[in-house]
């Protein structure tokens, strides 16, 4: 034994060592996360995100690093880098979207200066290329009341702060840039002539005063040592019988001090004097810049002209105008053009390039150069998107064809000759061969070529309408993001805005048909846009503004024989409106409600037709809250929305029958309480017949503008005051075990008389939602999943089952729904858009693809994130992974097996018989 234990003992220490080096190994290795959530090779294969940074507030470029970039920063509280030649974005800091991430300053030198928020103030600095914050300190104002007049900008490497006191005096104080160390106290400068018209055009403060007739142009250098007012009558400047008393600065970041008077005439201060330049402004409603290059300031200017299109034109002090800056392009169509920043350096020859930053007032961003040519273009407007509808695309022209032979009304046309249905049946056969012969030859190159518009087998491929806060209607491809086209309607005010597809592309030779119903920017008014959203095109009502306010609209889901749905509008005289007018009689038995966000109160409407044309009845009225209620949101069913199942199985084999009323709305609604603080009520309402269904309290709590409604259930979420979290409510109702009305029947809110039951449940959320959605497919036979946005940027999907206000273990359907538990889980796994993170989300929109177990989704906010989701994973498709070479190997082989095998039976069957 002991012999045994010499010769073993050495090599049982050298396993020991060996395993100890492998468990270091195997920890090593399983710190590296090799995937998160989906497939390396699935990245960007069904989903794309597009980022935006909002509509264009301060620019400058950056000169001074190696990389050449833009530096931005924008209404929407956004600080970042754009690449000059490509226009992507290179860095980028999203600040908060209230006052106080509001932009006050921005400066570009060898590092990025901002100055945020409202009193207190960050000073920031920012490394250029990187984007990495290098120093922070903080500022806060004594006068509180006047902080909103502060103006800021950077001097010999100082912050200069000044605040004035209209008709007192100026304050003005200098910190180190970096430091925030005060040079000295606060200046105060006597200046009793200043108003809230006055322009700063740094270090000059200039106001106009006086007397009317006798106005006096007055500027003041803020920063000097020695006080040194500069004053000259306003009549040697303007024609004071046409002044209307306005002064602008001048666009852009000019480092020269002007500004311009009335829209007319362009006024710079030299050695502490005015100097009326020789350029005059040539349009009012222009943008007019200064530029300091080589050969002395430059006036330039752009301006949207009727005939010429958009122009910019450059001239020196003197008036000379330089060539190489002139363009003028009539295919540009930028509204408002305004020139945020431009820059001017000699080349190698000697030549003037340019570098011009236009933005519009469509919120479109152009980089271009001398001569005209735009570099690149940006659409931030998508950045404020509104409203956004799921179109389906047209089939192609040869599908249509064949359609169109099985179409009742041109089968009866065309089979009325013999001879023309054997020669479109031949046209048709002819055309199919051609388009099999095309394919075949162009195979190779239709690798490259975009996407036709046309309708796939599996419905995956549509156009999205997308509304942006500003008034630019997009058309953009669900597959690749492309704007495929883009209207821009000024007047449109898309606050409350609906968009409405009264025609699919599904019924050829009839164009597809949208419209938008919002209000006009100016009066308040309705204002109508129908749309052919596949090219753009206005058609039907085309534009077409209406001379009252509208309460409510709605769409007739009984098309006529265009196949179009009635556009019904509620105007704010109970006037019944319908487009087109024929569909009138078709009106009968339709309800519509309006919901007073402020007092609460809900009235319901019956549309009858008297023969005439189409009247509404008020029906019902009721007030939630006795008056100090204020409703957030009012969330009612998809109107397109399937019904897969009546009922639930239970383990019994009884059948819990589900409360399908279509009418059925949830109104959330919050106020405050002398006992509880505030407190929200989820009320459900009938739309039709004005009853109360079912209704919950929540006390110490603030509601939240998200929901989600679908069949006979229904979800929102509410912030708990009491516990500091946020949280979701759900309700499930419920007819019983006894069905109220016969199968196949419609559902009458009026002959429903029973009240229904109603299960509730209330979860915890480990997150601040910021958007609530749920997924749709075209027969709901798959699962619900509800679709949260987070403010983190990420994008979860919960199954409904976890929310399931019947959970406690119990097995439905065959499925066992989970005991409950307070907290929703949601595992890094149900993230959809994995490191893809969407910045300030906003909204999302479920669609229907062909296939029934997937739903297109497009989340809206600062960006955009576009995917699919199978809730009940791909069960009608083959998976990607699926080898197809193997089970074509696999096939002819058992063909080839098969009659190998039927010849050497027959063969042996013969040598049987000859014995």
């Amino acid at each position: 034994m002991g012999l045994l234990s010499i010769y073993f003992k050495p090599n049982f220490l050298g396993l020991l060592k060996c395993l100890n080096n492998l468990n270091w190994f195997i920890v090593f290795f399983s710190l590296i996360n090799l995937s998160v959530c989906i497939y390396e090779d699935q990245i960007g294969k069904f989903d794309w995100r597009q980022t935006y940074v909002g509509r264009i507030k301060y620019s400058q470029f950056d000169t001074v690093s190696t990389a050449k970039k833009i530096i931005v920063a924008t209404e929407e509280n956004v600080l970042a880098a754009l690449n000059l030649k490509t226009g992507q974005v290179v860095w980028r800091h999203v600040f908060e979207s209230a006052s106080a991430g509001n932009i006050q300053l921005l400066h570009v030198s060898d590092k990025v200066v901002t100055v945020t928020g409202s009193n207190p103030y960050l000073v920031r600095g920012w490394d250029s290329s990187t984007g990495v914050l290098i120093w922070e300190w903080s500022l806060t104002l004594q006068n509180d009341d006047q902080a909103d007049f502060s103006e800021w900008w950077v001097q010999n490497n100082m912050l200069v702060h000044m605040l004035p006191m209209f008709g007192s005096h100026i304050e003005v104080s200098m910190y180190h840039l970096m430091t925030g160390q005060n040079r000295g106290a606060t200046a105060k400068l006597p200046a009793s002539w200043t108003n809230d018209g006055c322009v700063l055009a740094p270090p000059y403060y200039t106001c106009v005063s006086g007397e009317m007739k006798s106005q006096q142009l007055l500027s003041l250098d803020v920063t000097s040592n020695a006080v040194q007012l500069i004053s000259r009558p306003l009549a040697e400047f303007v024609d004071l019988n046409s002044y209307d008393g306005s002064l602008r600065p001048v666009d852009g970041n000019s480092g020269l001090p002007a500004f311009i008077v009335d829209d007319k005439r362009i006024v710079m201060i030299k050695h502490n004097e005015f100097e009326v330049l020789k350029t005059a402004v040539f349009d009012p409603t222009g943008s007019v810049t200064l530029l300091d290059i080589a050969n002395g300031p430059v006036v330039l200017q752009a301006w949207l002209d009727d005939t010429q299109g958009f122009s910019i034109q450059a001239n020196s002090v003197s008036g000379a105008e330089l060539p190489e800056l002139r363009m003028a392009d009539r295919d540009l169509k930028l509204p408002d053009p305004e020139i945020s920043s431009a820059v001017c350096t000699k080349s190698a020859r000697e030549q003037l390039v340019c570098r011009i930053l236009v933005t519009g007032g469509d919120d479109s961003v152009h980089l271009m150069q001398q001569g005209g040519r735009v570099l690149w273009s940006r659409e931030e407007a998508l950045a404020n998107v509104v409203a956004v509808e799921f179109v389906e695309l047209p089939v192609s022209d040869l599908d249509a064809a064949i359609e169109s032979e099985f179409d009742q009304k041109e089968a009866a046309k065309m089979y009325s000759s013999i001879w023309a249905a054997f020669s479109r049946r031949l046209q048709t056969q002819f055309q199919q061969l051609q388009t099999l012969v095309n394919s075949v030859q162009g195979e190779g190159a239709a690798q490259h070529q975009p996407l036709a518009l046309v309708r796939d087998y599996f419905g995956l491929h549509k156009l999205i309408v997308l509304i942006t806060d500003v008034g630019k209607i997009f058309g953009m491809d669900n597959l690749s993001g492309a704007i495929l086209w883009q209207y821009y309607e000024p007047s449109l005010d898309t606050e409350g805005a609906v968009v409405f597809t009264r025609r699919t592309a599904r019924h050829p030779p009839h164009d597809a048909y949208i419209t938008i119903v919002g209000k006009h920017e100016e009066t308040g008014n309705g204002l109508i846009i129908s749309l052919n959203p596949i090219t753009g095109t206005l058609i039907g009502e085309r534009l077409l503004k209406l001379d009252v306010q509208l309460l409510q609209c709605t769409i007739l889901h009984r098309p006529d024989n265009e196949k179009l749905h009635a556009l019904i509008l509620l105007d704010k005289d109970e006037n019944v409106q319908v487009f087109p007018q024929s569909a009138a009689p078709l009106v009968e038995n339709m309800f519509m409600y309006v919901a007073d966000r402020s007092t609460a109160r809900v009235q319901g409407y019956a549309i009858v037709y008297n023969g005439q044309s189409a009247i509404a009845v008020r029906t019902w009225l009721v007030r939630l809250g006795g008056g100090s209620q204020r409703i957030v949101l009012v969330q009612g069913k998809s109107a397109t929305e399937r019904v897969h199942s009546p009922g639930r199985v239970l383990p019994d084999r009884a059948v819990l029958y589900k409360y399908l009323n279509p009418n059925l709305v949830l109104v959330l609604t919050e106020g405050p309480d002398p006992l509880h603080k505030d407190v929200v009520v989820a009320t459900c309402l009938d739309a039709a017949s004005g009853a109360i269904v079912a209704s919950q309290i929540h006390r110490r709590a603030r509601a939240l503008p998200l929901a989600v409604h679908s069949e006979n259930y229904l979800a929102y979420l509410y912030y708990n005051d009491k516990h500091r979290r946020t949280e979701i409510a759900t309700m499930e109702l419920y007819e019983g075990k006894q069905r109220w009305t016969q199968a196949g029947a419609a559902f009458s809110s009026l002959a429903t008389e029973r009240a229904p039951g109603v299960e509730r449940q209330a979860f915890i959320v480990p997150a601040a939602p910021a958007a609530a959605a749920l997924t749709a497919t075209e027969r709901s036979l798959t699962d619900k999943h509800v679709l949260l946005a987070l403010t983190s940027g990420a994008i979860v999907e919960v199954p409904w089952i976890y929310l399931e206000a019947r959970r406690g273990g119990i097995s439905e359907e065959g499925v066992v729904l989970p005991a409950y538990a307070p907290e929703l889980p949601l595992p890094g796994d149900a993230r959809l858009n994995y490191n893809l993170t969407v910045a300030r989300p906003e909204r999302i929109y479920a669609a229907p693809s062909g296939l029934e177990s997937t739903s297109l989704v497009l989340t809206t906010g600062l960006d955009l994130f576009y995917t699919r989701v199978a809730p009940s994973k791909t069960f009608d498709v083959l998976k990607d992974d699926f080898d197809y070479y193997l089970i074509t190997i696999v096939l002819a082989g058992l063909i080839l097996a098969t009659y190998s095998t039927k010849y050497f039976a027959s063969r042996k069957m013969l040598k049987l018989a000859w014995k």
